[in-house]
């Protein structure tokens, strides 16, 4: 039955219906704490579609839910203080703390947040240094477990050699890795790269290659446990 509220509550989504759709995800993730409908309302948070009063309701939600071990609820909370939403003051620090403790339940997403605050400096006005070498280290982490971001933001990192040394191998591979995991400017990126540097990367597009497989035979196995 709760599948059926999450078709309908996304569909009022799509038709722009937000107050109802609110009403029926958020009855969703009250009751059933279903982690697809907490990823819509998450979305309609970003994309701006909720009041201040439905963004307070969704915060106490997710911050209440955090104390059972919900990976899920852990980063949204993270993610809520990371950007300021829901009427919260924009805090790296919390949002750190949330982010390491969804990274414990195995949240990749959190690994992605969590490497760009260190990689790319994010936090250093708020007094977080950078350290490059965990943000990559996490960043690596969550893209071996399928978070495509996490592997775009990689190849993207060693492709322009800001924060790191320039490796175009290591950025052929995790390009690769993103995009088939079905990342769009991973797919834009690469094209650009094989007419930009004449290599051979067939044993990184292999390595990649086998690498998803894993993630994706994962995937199907937790699906059947």
């Amino acid at each position: 039955m709760s599948y059926g509220a999450i078709e309908l509550g996304q569909m009022n989504m799509e038709r722009g219906k937000f107050e109802v759709a609110f009403d029926i995800l958020y009855d969703c993730a009250v009751n059933d704490q279903n982690d697809d409908a907490l990823f819509l309302l998450t979305k309609m948070t970003f994309d701006g579609n909720l009041n201040s009063e439905q963004m307070v309701k969704f915060y106490e939600l997710q911050n209440g839910h955090t104390s059972i071990g919900n990976g899920y609820a852990l980063y949204n909370v993270g993610l809520m203080h990371e950007r300021g939403l829901g009427g919260l003051t924009q805090d790296y620090k919390v949002a750190i703390e949330y982010y390491q403790k969804a990274v414990k339940e195995d949240v990749t997403d959190a690994f992605c947040n969590l490497g760009n605050i260190y990689a790319l400096g994010l936090g250093m006005e708020q007094g977080i240094p950078r350290n490059v070498d965990l943000g990559v280290k996490l960043l690596a982490r969550g893209a071996e477990e399928g978070s495509r971001q996490c592997a775009y933001t990689l190849g993207s990192l060693y492709g322009k050699a800001e924060f790191l040394s320039i490796d175009l191998k290591k950025s052929y591979y995790y390009l690769c890795l993103a995009a088939l995991a079905g990342h769009d400017q991973a797919k834009r990126v690469l094209l650009i790269f094989v007419h930009s540097h004449k290599e051979n990367y067939d044993a990184e597009l292999e390595a990649a290659q086998a690498q998803f497989g894993k993630i994706e035979n994962m995937r199907k196995l937790y699906k059947c446990l």
